[in-house]
């Protein structure tokens, strides 16, 4: 498999847009130029609805590039499951999605800030979609998030195993499998 040349960042808000980066670029040394973040609303609107409307058009355009291209599609669960989540991203996408496709859900159960609480030593709840939201969320917006992703990135490329780590975060390593080979080219 050919190493992918460009990744394509589709998030809710900035948080996910970091966090994502952060990783792509501390664990897997792919470069800034290589991953395209499309607009988001930045405040003026739902961001959910935002990454529903556009998965669709984005995972048309990955499947008509010749170049190996990664859709990362980052998308809170709030009060839905994980399983619901995938479904309702799923059902957006026409054909749907296949194993061969290089398109990666990552669904924090609530919000971001509890993976980031998670890896700052904190036992967490993800029920709880109050607690961790208030205490990082101005973490994960800023270069202060980057000492949580980059120990996240190392476990990850190490496929060392996360004590004790929320579904949501395990679901998100499952579906990072599907598109390893992609960022090593293995």
């Amino acid at each position: 498999m050919s190493k992918a040349s460009k990744i394509v960042v589709l998030c809710e808000d900035k948080a996910h847009e970091v966090f994502v980066c952060r990783f792509l670029k501390s664990g897997w040394k792919v470069q800034p130029r290589d991953i395209r973040v499309p607009e988001y609303p930045r405040g003026k609107g739902s961001g959910k609805k935002h990454v529903e409307d556009a998965i669709g058009k984005e995972a048309k355009a990955l499947r008509k590039r010749q170049a190996s291209t990664i859709l990362l599609v980052v998308r809170d669960a709030d009060e839905n499951s994980l399983d619901d989540v995938t479904t309702i991203l799923d059902a957006k996408i026409q054909p749907p999605r296949e194993k061969k496709d290089q398109i990666m859900y990552i669904i924090p159960k609530w919000h971001l800030e509890t993976w980031v609480a998670y890896l700052d030593d904190v036992e967490v709840d993800e029920s709880d979609k109050i607690t961790y939201k208030h205490k990082y969320k101005s973490i994960c917006e800023s270069k202060i998030v980057h000492q949580f992703v980059d120990k996240l990135a190392g476990d990850c490329k190490g496929k060392n195993n996360l004590k004790s780590p929320p579904d949501s975060l395990v679901a998100a390593c499952n579906e990072f499998e599907r598109i390893r080979g992609a960022l090593t080219g293995n």
